[in-house]
Order: structure tokens, then sequence, then C-alpha cells
């Protein structure tokens, strides 16, 4: 939980910075890279966390194969 927590909170920030100076280089000050970049953030690390937690509840289990030739 710590990993996943950490992760939301630089990728969030990652993705507002990178939204303030495309905003403020790129767009005229407008609001919408700024709400888009901190979603992508967001979503990243949500894909993330989602990586952490599943690996986490498959220990033990065997991996999946994907022949089905």
């Amino acid at each position: 939980f710590d990993q996943a927590t950490a992760n939301l909170l630089v990728k969030t920030g990652l993705g507002l910075s990178i939204g303030i100076v495309a905003s403020a280089l790129l767009f005229k000050r407008r609001m919408w890279p700024v709400t888009f970049f901190t979603g992508a953030g967001v979503g990243a690390s949500y894909a993330d966390a989602q990586r952490i937690f599943d690996s986490v509840s498959a220990l033990g289990r065997p991996a999946a194969s994907n022949n089905s030739a």
C-alpha cells in the first residue's frame, strides 16, 4: 500500500507539473492541459497499483499460459 501511495504522489505531481508547463508555454494558460496530464498521472499510478496488488494476490499460483494452439 505504501508503494502504491508513493507512486500516486510522484506520478500525479509529475503530471501536474508537466500540465502547468504545457499550459503556460503552449496553450495560452488554459486549464485543460493541467487536468489532462494530472489525470494521466493518476491513471498511470492506478495501473501500477493494480499490477502491484495483483502480483501480491497471485503468489503461489502458477502463471497462466496463453497457448491455445
